[in-house]
């Protein structure tokens, strides 16, 4: 196992425990969060669907309390018989789902492999699409009913997204780049906390933005976004696992938890 992969890992164990590390739970709240948490599947970055026990949930937290995110990388010789994702071919593999949705496993490994010459197990592809929101259940399901939510406090939740604006300059010419504008809305207050007009979207701005977010207001609980690139990154991962912010991800085509779409969220504050 190399580097990369242990850092992953790492941070998968976090996202794993986030919902139980709050320093805020009691005791009872904390044993019940670990009880929900020891009865979910949840996507490993080998590919492979898990289910934890409350013995490793448990053991991961006391790691996570002593070391931090450091705490909770495997030791080197955990890595026998592990895969690395390829998340190219995974791409590819999504895209091939959303195409025909009825289309299985098996058939994308096939494709994958006469296309590109590489074997994929259709385990490992059956769950990179779960873990994406991608099973055939999911996306053959009926349109679903959602509720509103609101954080009871603020720094509880975060929401944040990138609205796209104009073209500068306007009217659009040689050398004129879409205005994007990245915002940080306390779900609670809705005030903005934190947003700026940038000419580009990558993984750089929004932990910029985050980093000035945080010094102006403190530490949210959880902070939510899309899958968007400057969202789902290594980097954020672990800036957030490192200050104990729970990272949550809308998953594709559903609303974020709110019962609202991200960005009419944004607007409204």
């Amino acid at each position: 196992m190399d580097e990369k992969m242990r850092q992953e890992i790492a941070l998968h164990r976090w996202a794993v425990i986030a919902e139980a590390a709050n320093t805020r739970l009691a005791s009872s709240e904390r044993g019940a969060a670990v009880r929900a948490i020891a009865a979910r599947d949840y996507a490993h970055p080998d590919g492979t669907v898990r289910r934890y026990s409350r013995g490793t949930i448990d053991r991961w937290l006391r790691a996570w309390r002593a070391g931090g995110v450091d705490g909770l990388r495997p030791s080197p010789r955990s890595d026998t018989g592990k895969v690395r994702a390829m998340p190219e071919l995974f791409a590819e593999a999504a895209a091939l789902r959303l195409e025909l949705p009825g289309r299985s496993a098996a058939q994308i490994a096939s494709i994958l492999y006469h296309r590109h010459g590489v074997r994929v197990a259709e385990r490992t592809i059956r769950g990179q699409l779960r873990r994406a929101g991608l099973h055939r259940a999911a996306l053959k399901a009926a349109p679903k009913a959602w509720g509103r939510y609101e954080a009871g406090r603020p720094n509880e939740r975060w929401v944040t997204d990138v609205l796209v604006g104009p073209w500068v300059p306007y009217p659009k010419r040689d050398g004129s780049a879409r205005a994007r504008l990245f915002l940080i809305v306390d779900d609670h207050s809705r005030l903005l906390v934190d947003g700026r007009f940038y000419d580009r979207e990558n993984a750089r701005i929004c932990q910029e933005l985050l980093r000035r977010a945080i010094t102006r207001r403190g530490i949210p609980d959880i902070l939510y976004a899309d899958n968007g690139a400057p969202f789902a990154n290594a980097w954020l991962a672990r800036t957030c696992a490192v200050l104990g912010i729970r990272l949550v991800h809308s998953k594709p085509y559903s609303p974020p938890l709110s019962g609202q779409s991200g960005q009419s969220r944004l607007r409204e504050a």
